[in-house]
């Protein structure tokens, strides 16, 4: 006690010890502002103005829809039905005991791969990367969906998604798909996945990892989930805090599982596979050795880079032809290539060098095939020669009928499959050391994830201890005056220290990821009413109503 002596501590004590007093004395649990918000708006017209602090980003998309079907003169119509909407979202989403804040949603994903679909599907669900970012604001514009992301590669198509209402999202989803795809809900649907919470986590985990991908173990994937996590978690995307979260954290355990199992060793990507397909087949189908062939790529972008990285290993015959729209893109892989031999073509080239070689491996992102079986009879072969067509694309860049033309043999994506599987028995063991590390990381984002709902209370909880000690300051004024500055930095260190130490009990108890959901629900309860955290106005809390207007915004231009 011997610090006491010193009068300015006396007099920090004394103050911190009404503070605590002023907590104790306020238990007075009242009823929190949503609730009374939802309660004055079910009485008045007034009560919307109130409700309009608690709407969540769909319930903000339900008040524009409204706003413009009222502009077009059915106002009275749709004031009532206004009322009724925010009054059922409010009512319906889950939210805090303590502060109202509408909680996190849960996680689903939803789509198609090579495990469910066949390439002919998949092209049709096919969304260029550029336009990832607008496809995935409409979602989120949608009054189900709160954060929206995509993921379209050669393999799969898959939308990742936040809801609180897993029916009506995926209602939304599924109208969403039909448009894009042009094909009904019987053709689409037997070709769908969807998973929601724990599996979807998962899904998303064993994707980044490499487990899901049609070559276990692939490096590529991981490259296209970081791009989606950037599309999504710019200022202009549509990832929240909980899709933001999820795929940093996919990142992440895809990069650990690569550094610290030998899941990537051996492994092929699909460009590499399918030059073993052409090593496979070309004595079949061609009567010849692989070094012999004459080798034609059309398209320069990454896929194409795989190949030629692959090629760049065997005894394949030089020069290779790469054949593109532009120069740049190709002299760009003829620079990171110096010891591959190429020669480069433009598309006005290509039949020309399609004419000429023995296997043509295609990589665009033309939307429609460039060769079929039509264009294949318009520029025949000389003396008969057979051709090879290996297409790695999505959508296709070789049409299905390209293979009826005589002499011809035409390999897809799907085709891959009797490459791959060779590879997958070597890596089984590095498969089951990725599973447990992605278990790991489900049970820590999910204890992330669900200590988002003690977040609002835990600020609040800081606020109100804030509030006390500058009220019982101020009510102190006269003695602090008569203090010298530095006295007074000193008492305000020491409230502040015991403040923070007197909290930091309850907020570790509320920050615990361990208790199951009931368990944390009754502990934000008993704060509440021990604190009388209610008390508080909901606006000294961060809220995400700016990033939905940004995205919604956004989804608008789209």
């Amino acid at each position: 006690m011997r610090y006491l002596r010193c009068p300015v501590l006396r007099f920090s004590a004394a103050i911190s010890f009404c503070m605590i007093g002023t907590v104790l004395l306020s238990y007075a649990p009242k009823a929190s502002n949503v609730g009374a918000a939802v309660r004055a708006g079910s009485r008045s017209g007034q009560g919307l103005a109130q409700v309009r602090t608690a709407m969540t980003p769909s319930t903000l998309s339900c008040r524009r829809s409204i706003q413009r079907r009222a502009s077009r003169g059915r106002v009275a119509e749709l004031r009532s039905d206004m009322s009724d909407l925010l009054l059922q979202q409010v009512a319906s989403t889950p939210k805090c005991p303590v502060t109202g804040i509408a909680l996190p949603g849960n996680v689903h994903v939803a789509g198609l791969s090579h495990h469910t679909a066949d390439v002919s599907v998949r092209e049709k669900l096919a969304i260029p990367e550029h336009e990832w970012k607008a496809q995935a604001a409409l979602l989120s514009s949608m009054p189900a969906i709160d954060e929206a992301g995509i993921l379209s590669t050669c393999n799969r198509f898959e939308v990742y998604y936040v809801s609180h209402d897993t029916e009506a999202a995926n209602e939304q989803l599924m109208d969403f798909l039909q448009n894009k795809s042009g094909l009904s809900s019987n053709d689409l649907s037997p070709n769908l996945f969807f998973h929601d919470g724990e599996e979807a986590i998962k899904h998303l985990l064993s994707v980044s990892s490499g487990l899901d991908s049609l070559v276990v173990g692939e490096g590529q994937i991981l490259s296209q989930v970081k791009n989606c996590a950037a599309h999504g978690g710019d200022e202009e995307g549509s990832f929240g805090k909980v899709l933001g979260k999820l795929f940093n954290v996919a990142v992440s355990t895809g990069k650990r599982v690569r550094s610290e199992t030998g899941i990537s060793k051996g492994a092929v990507s699909v460009s590499s596979a399918a030059a073993q397909l052409a090593e496979m087949k070309i004595q079949e189908d061609l009567g010849m050795k692989f070094e012999d062939a004459r080798i034609a790529v059309v398209g320069a972008g990454e896929m194409t880079r795989l190949l030629i990285t692959h090629l760049a290993s065997t005894k394949a015959k030089r020069p290779l032809h790469i054949i593109n729209r532009g120069r740049e893109r190709m002299e760009r892989l003829s620079e990171m290539f110096p010891d591959v031999e190429m020669e480069l073509h433009t598309l006005d080239e290509m039949w020309d060098q399609i004419g000429e070689a023995d296997i043509v491996f295609t990589s665009t992102f033309s939307q429609d095939p460039l060769v079929d079986k039509a264009s294949l009879i318009d520029h025949p072969r000389k003396d008969g020669k057979k051709l090879m067509l290996v297409d790695i694309s999505v959508p296709v860049n070789v049409g299905y009928d390209a293979k009826e033309v005589e002499g011809v043999a035409a390999y897809h994506v799907d085709d891959l499959k009797q490459v791959i599987d060779a590879n997958k028995e070597k890596r089984m063991a590095a498969v089951k050391e990725a599973e447990k590390m992605i278990e790991s990381e489900i049970r820590d984002f999910e204890g992330w994830k669900q200590s988002l709902r003690c977040i609002p209370a835990i600020k609040m909880l800081r606020e109100k201890g804030e509030v006390i000690r500058q009220k019982e300051l101020k009510n102190a004024g006269k003695v602090l005056n008569g203090l010298s500055q530095k006295e007074r930095d000193t008492v305000d260190r020491v409230t502040k220290g015991i403040i923070n130490k007197l909290l930091h009990g309850p907020m570790a108890h509320l920050r615990d990821p361990e208790d199951i959901s009931d368990h944390v629900e009754k502990k934000l309860s008993m704060v509440q009413k021990m604190f009388q955290l209610d008390a508080l106005e909901a606006h000294i809390l961060p809220t995400s109503e700016e990033k939905s207007k940004k995205k919604k915004k956004t989804a608008q231009a789209a």
